[in-house]
């Protein structure tokens, strides 16, 4: 059976028209069909009063009030280092030697020039005691006799020089041995044996293990709040007890490249301290200072403004802070968060405002 063209174009249009509509209805079936939006999954904490900071905590070392670096008072090579760092020291043991080769030399050039003088002294005592009687015979004129006057005394005094010399040349001798002048502890040694040294180089530092105290850096903006007096609390990693103490001196001047205040605390000596250890001394902060603490990963910025997302309702709700000090893998926020809120801690950086999300 065949159809005319005018069949066939009918057909033809029947069925394009029919897609069409298909089409058409298709579109308006997904219009009326919402798409679910699926939830970002985020992890969170709950702002509480537990997070508060009462106080500000730094890091330090233990120190001795007393820590002298020690030198040698003459010159020269170190023959041998008889103390080690962590060496406890009496007062007296010789901690270091020098080579005494030259020193004892210079003891004998000394030697020889006192005898020296003492027979220059005993030829012009008798030739002062010879020129007093030919002097009184009439022999020689006052002037000869005034001539062996003088080289009497110059030969005496050519005698002590000699003498107070030696004496110079042997305590050089000695010297040679640098001696703990009090008992205490070897905390850093500055030279080994073999080196050459000058007079006054530090080769060893001594510290008294006793008057013990906690000395760290505080900056600019914290060393205003500080005075002496004001208590802290000292603790260590190898100790949960916290020790008192209180401040005992303020540095007045910043340090040229930390720019940093030295500050030093005392606190009563219960052995739990020793010196070198690494401790926390946390100073008190007053209500105003108080603030909390939140993970780095926590806050993320819009625009230029730093700030952490709130979940309400199953949503990010974005909360614009005031960032402070950081603190480890923590920052403060000193304005922003209140009580029981609960912020993202993990995934802000892929949220927006107003986004579902689920807890984990």
């Amino acid at each position: 059976m065949k159809f005319s063209r005018k069949q066939y174009l009918c057909g033809f249009a029947a069925t394009v028209l029919f897609t069409v509509i298909a089409i058409f209805n298709i579109g308006i079936s997904r219009e009326q069909t919402p798409t679910k939006v699926m939830p970002l999954r985020v992890k969170t904490m709950t702002v509480s009063s537990d997070m508060m900071s009462s106080s500000l905590i730094f890091a330090g070392e233990i120190h001795s009030q007393f820590e002298t670096p020690l030198s040698f008072q003459v010159a020269g090579k170190i023959l041998e280092r008889h103390v080690e760092v962590g060496d406890r020291v009496s007062k007296g043991q010789v901690l270091l030697t020098l080579d005494k080769k030259d020193l004892e030399q210079s003891i004998r050039n000394a030697s020889a020039q006192v005898k020296h003088a003492k027979s220059a002294l005993e030829l012009a005592q008798k030739n002062l005691g010879r020129y007093r009687k030919l002097l009184s015979a009439g022999a020689v004129s006052k002037l000869a006799y005034d001539q062996t006057q003088h080289e009497y005394k110059s030969s005496l005094s050519s005698l002590e020089q000699a003498n107070a010399n030696y004496e110079e040349c042997r305590n050089q001798l000695n010297y040679a041995e640098l001696k703990a002048d009090k008992d205490g502890i070897i905390i850093q040694t500055h030279a080994d044996p073999g080196q050459v040294v000058n007079t006054g180089t530090t080769v060893v530092t001594m510290a008294v293990d006793s008057n013990l105290q906690a000395q760290f850096n505080v900056p600019e903006q914290t060393v205003s709040m500080l005075k002496t007096g004001d208590a802290v609390k000292i603790s260590s990693n190898y100790s949960k007890e916290e020790i008192d103490g209180s401040i005992l001196e303020i540095s007045p001047i910043a340090d040229e490249k930390t720019h940093t205040f030295r500050v030093k605390a005392s606190f009563a000596d219960s052995g739990a301290l020793k010196l070198g250890m690494t401790v926390r001394v946390a100073l008190s902060a007053t209500p105003s200072e108080q603030s909390s603490f939140i993970p780095r990963c926590a806050v993320t910025a819009i625009n230029g403004e730093s700030g952490v997302y709130s979940i309400e309702n199953s949503k990010a709700v974005f909360r614009k802070v005031t960032l402070g000090r950081l603190k480890e893998n923590q920052v403060e926020i000193k304005s922003g968060l209140s009580n029981g809120e609960v912020i993202v801690i993990a995934g802000a950086s892929r949220l927006h405002e107003g986004q579902l999300v689920e807890i984990m």
